[in-house]
This record gives C-alpha cells, sequence and structure tokens, in this order.
C-alpha cells in the first residue's frame, strides 16, 4: 500500500512539473529564462528576499539617463519579458508572478506589469501601481476594471495570475484576474492589439522619470496549461520572509 501511494504522489508531482510550460524563478541564478531584459543594468538575481527557491530578482530604478528608454523621459524603466509560444486568435495562457516591494512606490503611476503587440508595440492590458494601491485596465481606458487600495502594500509578498483568452473581438477574448489567491475579476474584453501581431508581457517598473529609487522583488513566475496548477504556485504558507528588506 506504502508503494502504490509513493508511486500515485510521484505520479501527481510529474503532472505538476509537466504542467509548468515556462518558468521565470530565477533559480538559474541568472536571468536566462526570460526572453529579453530591458535595462539589466537595474536587475540583480539575490538571495536574502525570496517567494520559492533559492533566488529572485531585485529591480533598482534610478532617474538617471541610463534607466531612459532611448532617452525619453516617460519611459524610466527596468523591466523583464516573456513572450508565450502562442497568442493567436484564440489561444489560451495562465501566467503569474509574484512580487514584493520592500518600501511603497510614490503615488505617481508605476505600470508593474502589462501586455503588448510585437511589431506595433502597443499596450493592451496593463496593471499600475499608485503608493500601495495596485489596479488593471485595458491601456487605452481612462478608468479601471480592478483596483485594490493595498494591493501593492509594501513588506508584502503579493502574487498576480490571469488566464487570457486572446482575441482582438472584445466580446471574445476574456481576461480571469486573482490577487493573493482570490478571484477579483472576470470579464470579456478585448485582449489582442489587433488579428496579426503576437503578444509578450513585460514585467518590473515602468514610469515617468523621477529623481528617487525604487526597487521591487520578483519571483515565482510560471506559465501553465490550466488555472489549477497556476493557482497551486501560489500558496501563502509557502512564503519565505525576507531577512532585513522592507517592514
Amino acid at each position: 500500500m506504502k508503494i502504490m501511494v509513493l508511486v500515485g504522489l510521484l505520479a501527481v508531482a510529474a503532472s505538476a512539473q509537466a504542467d509548468d510550460i515556462w518558468r521565470g524563478d530565477f533559480e538559474t541564478g541568472d536571468l536566462s529564462q526570460w526572453h529579453y531584459h530591458l535595462n539589466p543594468q537595474g536587475i540583480e538575481v539575490q538571495s536574502d528576499c525570496v517567494y520559492q527557491g533559492e533566488h529572485a530578482a531585485l529591480i533598482t530604478l534610478t532617474g538617471a539617463e541610463e534607466f531612459l528608454w532611448h532617452g525619453n523621459a516617460a519611459l524610466n524603466r527596468s523591466e523583464l519579458t516573456f513572450k508565450p509560444s502562442d497568442t493567436r486568435e484564440g489561444a489560451e495562457v495562465y501566467f503569474g508572478w509574484s512580487f514584493y516591494l520592500p518600501e511603497a512606490l510614490s503615488q505617481a503611476k508605476h505600470e508593474l506589469g502589462y501586455w503588448e503587440s510585437s511589431d506595433s508595440w502597443q499596450q493592451q492590458i496593463r496593471f499600475n501601481i499608485h503608493g500601495e494601491a495596485l489596479s488593471f485596465q485595458t491601456s487605452s481606458a481612462d478608468t479601471a476594471h480592478w483596483s485594490a487600495p493595498q494591493g501593492a502594500s509594501a513588506g508584502v509578498w503579493h502574487d498576480v495570475a490571469m488566464h487570457i483568452h486572446f482575441s482582438s473581438d472584445p466580446q471574445k477574448g476574456h481576461v480571469t484576474l486573482w490577487h493573493d489567491g482570490e478571484q477579483v475579476f472576470a470579464q470579456h474584453l478585448q485582449t489582442r492589439v489587433n488579428d496579426t501581431d503576437a503578444m509578450f508581457t513585460q514585467i518590473g517598473i515602468l514610469r515617468a522619470r523621477e529623481d528617487s529609487t525604487e526597487t521591487i522583488l520578483i519571483d515565482n513566475a510560471r506559465q501553465t496549461d490550466n488555472a489549477v496548477e497556476l493557482l497551486a504556485a501560489f500558496d501563502a504558507d509557502t512564503r519565505v520572509k525576507c531577512d532585513g528588506i522592507g517592514r
């Protein structure tokens, strides 16, 4: 009986591993899991503050010229890029990540993560942080679909998980969003910019230029092939406390 139970557990573990299509958890000790790094001079793989495993990325952003994308003061940024293999019309993507703010960000808009089109380089949907408030919106809209006043509170790891049905038709596209393990949004909306360009996501900090230095930690990013396995990767009971970072 014990052998049968062990075999069953191993089968479940193997299945869960197989469902991870991609990971960006920095357990390689570097940034090689990610497809591109915008202003990588601000990104460090460290072990002092992690969500899971032994490593996480620490992004440190200043208003220095080196962090202005092509000298544009509206693009003060340092980010990590993930490109799913399939975001064509009708494709399904289950994606999530965890983030930690050692100190609250300023009240100015900070783009934590967004989905953008290849070739045409247009945002479609994004997450914003103002201070400790987190919101999710269609990028071209004036109002948010969802917001939480303490959704990006400092000194605590936060989880963001998404199920995206990609479509340029707002009646067919769909996003389900979980924040810290709770489903907070599920709605039809346009999730592709057009019928041709692939979509990719960027995670980190994008803001208008500030003189201040701000930091964020990113860990546990992954794509799975279903919501069950995605949400299972975000368990508050498994979080490792940060030594001397934040509150």
